[in-house]
């Protein structure tokens, strides 16, 4: 009984020895090309899902590539539409404002974006000490 016990733990450490050895050569398989390619500026297409990158073979990440190319457009289209939306919406919504609440309003926003700039500055200050 210990004797199949020994060659279990053996058999297992085999199989996660070999597991992790498979998957650290397509680790450093795929890094190596890739930051070649990056240098000579072949590839541009795009990012994999997380999580892609360790287990995806070249041939199925140019496909990914190509499927992430494929509906970069229609996203674009939608991205400029939803903007659209948004600066139509915000001007139905000031024009409700009279010309004293607008006022008060760009006072409130300036101030923010005053706060806004000197936080960093504060917490710069913060990790100097």
């Amino acid at each position: 009984m210990k004797r199949m016990n020994c060659v279990l733990v053996v058999v297992a450490l085999t199989i996660g020895v070999g597991a992790a050895t498979r998957v650290a050569s397509i680790v450093a398989q795929e890094a190596a090309p890739a930051t070649a390619a990056r240098a000579v500026g072949e590839d541009e297409a795009g990012r994999l899902p997380p999580g892609y990158t360790v287990v995806v073979t070249k041939a199925q990440r140019a496909k990914i590539y190509a499927i992430q190319d494929s509906y970069q457009k229609q996203l674009e289209d939608l991205k400029k539409q939803i903007s659209q939306i948004e600066a139509k919406r915000d001007q139905e919504i000031a024009s409700l404002l009279d010309e004293e609440q607008k006022k008060i309003v760009a006072y409130v926003l300036k101030l923010r974006d005053l706060e806004r700039k000197q936080e960093p500055s504060a917490e710069n200050a913060d990790q100097n000490k």
